[in-house]
């Protein structure tokens, strides 16, 4: 059966050409209704009269995305409803991140990022009144894996994974799912960074089918999951984690025990494929049975080196700080907070450490390494740490609470690490941590905006460390599970004494230490004692014909293959260029002429016996 989209109105961003004309055209042979919305108004207008010439109905529309609600107000207007959104504007500005300026950084997380939350935020109550609505989110395979050259891109894209995962938890009541797609497809993006031969394999019309299948009714609901789609290839990826290690939760678990069993923590010959927050393991008691932590020899130590942390004030910063002095760093200890910057500068100082306090948002980057110039003469190390949670359904969400858990977490840290760049490449040396949180892997009803940030700076660390390899600069990543002021306000008290932050402080010491020296751009789920690495496994997918049409039906069928992760085919790209091979690789999948025409005898058999 043919999908019919009549009586749907379907918004579409960017979409004066490349992907987003391709939806735009598919959806309206279908019967939706189309808002055609580019920043370009000629472009827009073209698409309108190409569906209008057709036969079926669009406006244009060319407000920004950071606008939704205007947007949106085209919808209603011209139409009376919104079923469907497709969030697919983009922009690049892509630059070696030493070089990257902050309107750079700032433009792309605005376009991409706020734009989506925008759109949908303006159609959510639509969406919910209604019962029924489909938000399809863009991200690529710089925001999955990294990529060199787009910290920003791979920041706002990774970003939108959690969006998605956070928005299909609070949208599943009301008949209103998400998916996160990650298309190969030629556009005015791709043709900046790809050469013509390749663009002409990968065109908008292989990706449009799987949308317009996905968004239907009737259609397959993968609401949270992420898919890759180009070339004719499409395949589903999911986290796998592994089972990672334990250790014993007293004075011996150091940098130097965590270095002595991290070989167990990256194994992943019995790994976990964790789908929400509450697939955790419960290390605590496991860990009070253990005998006393082996030490590594000799011992990880921090001597010579300075150490900037933000965040710093309580909670895990606070265990970070008194760690990096017990161990001989120089300690940055910065924090809005100057009673709590202070204090446990003191507590550093009197345990015969050194120690210096910067009161100020981690955001003024620049300030916080210059304070740390200033005292000590250089920076080694800098633990992304600060954070604030504005939690809030999607719905009741303000514009105010969405910016400032963004402005803190994620331009935060972008503003550090920028700070401390050119001085780590100088030197050839450094080591990043940031902070990541399971609601930014897997997503959390209420926490849209602190998931989005979490997970975006996921897709920023990986790029890091791409870029930073070659200076003797590694970067990772952290979700950390600690009682804190901020999950105070969520968690048991009980849960609260349990997870110490100084049960996460001893994985974070190794990962900054000269002991680490292969680890980088990775992802690490910590708690009570336990570590585990985090990566991307994709299903072994399918493949359709590059030389056939690729229909929403076509999708259907065969929609058991491509999420399949059971059938042996699985695997686990690491960077973007493995990623890109297998779909590219389809570009060769051909049917030929006799093949074409002995399947549409039998489409046309199976479509009369269904008749008869």
């Amino acid at each position: 059966m043919s999908l019919s989209y009549k009586g749907h109105t379907v918004v579409v961003t960017g979409a004066g050409g490349g992907l987003g004309k391709a939806y735009s055209l598919l959806f309206a042979s279908r019967g939706a209704n189309v808002v055609v919305n580019d920043f370009n108004g000629e472009a827009a207008q073209r698409v309108v009269d190409e569906i209008k010439k057709a036969g079926g109905n669009a406006v244009a529309n060319t407000s920004s995305v950071t606008d939704g609600a205007a947007v949106i107000q085209s919808a209603i207007s011209a139409f009376g409803g919104v079923s469907v959104l497709i969030n697919n504007a983009g922009i690049l500005r892509d630059k070696g991140f030493k070089n990257m300026s902050d309107a750079e950084w700032d433009s792309v997380i605005a376009v991409h990022l706020k734009g989506a939350y925008s759109c949908t935020k303006a159609a959510w109550s639509h969406f919910r009144n209604q019962k029924f609505g489909r938000v399809i989110n863009t991200t690529s395979a710089a925001g999955i894996y990294g990529n060199f050259g787009q910290a920003n891109y791979s920041a706002a894209k990774m970003g939108l994974i959690a969006f998605t995962k956070s928005l299909a938890r609070e949208g599943a009541k009301y008949g209103i799912s998400a998916v996160a797609i990650a298309p190969v497809a030629a556009s005015a993006m791709t043709e900046t960074i790809m050469p013509p031969e390749m663009l002409a394999t990968i065109k908008p019309e292989f990706v449009a089918p799987f949308v317009v299948a996905v968004c239907h009714p009737n259609g397959p609901n993968p609401s949270g999951r992420v898919f890759e789609v180009g070339a004719g290839f499409v395949a589903e990826i999911r986290w796998e984690r592994s089972k990672g290690t334990i250790w014993k939760t007293d004075a011996s678990f150091t940098p130097s025990a965590v270095k002595q069993k991290w070989s167990e923590v990256t194994d992943f010959s019995e790994p976990r494929y964790p789908e929400s927050v509450s697939d955790m393991e419960s290390p605590l008691e496991i860990a009070s049975t253990l005998p006393p932590n082996a030490q590594s020899s000799p011992p990880v130590r921090f001597d010579g080196k300075t150490v900037l942390i933000t965040g710093a004030g309580a909670g895990l910063g606070r265990a970070y700080a008194l760690m990096y002095g017990r161990l001989g760093a120089n300690v940055v200890v910065n924090d809005v907070s100057e009673k709590g910057a202070t204090a446990v500068c003191e507590e550093i100082r009197a345990a015969g450490g050194k120690a210096t306090p910067v009161i100020c948002s981690a955001e003024d980057g620049d300030a916080i390494v210059k304070a740390a110039l200033d005292a000590f003469g250089g920076v080694h190390i800098l633990v992304a740490n600060a954070g604030v949670l504005r939690d809030r359904s999607f719905a009741a969400m303000s514009e105010q609470e969405w910016d400032v858990v963004m402005a803190v977490h994620l331009r935060g840290t972008y503003k550090c690490a920028k700070a401390v760049w050119p001085i780590f490449q100088k030197q050839k040396y450094g080591r990043i941590v940031t902070t990541c949180s399971q609601v930014g892997i897997y997503g959390n009803f209420g926490q849209t905006n602190y998931s989005s940030a979490k997970a975006a700076i996921m897709g920023f660390t990986k790029t890091l460390g791409f870029e930073g390899r070659k200076y003797n600069i590694l970067a990772n990543v952290i979700a950390p599970s600690a009682g804190t002021a901020m999950t105070m306000t969520i968690w048991p008290q009980e849960m609260v004494d349990a997870f110490k932050p100084d049960y996460i402080a001893p994985v974070v010491g190794y990962l900054t230490s000269e002991d680490n020296t292969e680890t980088t751009g990775s992802l690490f789920e910590i708690s009570g004692g336990w570590a585990a690495q985090t990566r991307w496994q994709r299903a072994g997918g399918h493949g359709f014909p590059a030389n056939k049409p690729l229909t929403p039906e076509d999708i259907i069928a065969k929609w058991d293959v491509f999420t399949n992760f059971d059938d042996g085919r699985a695997t686990n790209p690491a960077t973007s260029a493995e990623g890109m091979q297998q779909i590219m690789s389809n570009s060769e999948n051909t049917v030929s002429l006799v093949d074409s025409a002995v399947e549409a005898v039998k489409d046309v058999g199976k479509a009369l016996k269904a008749k008869l």
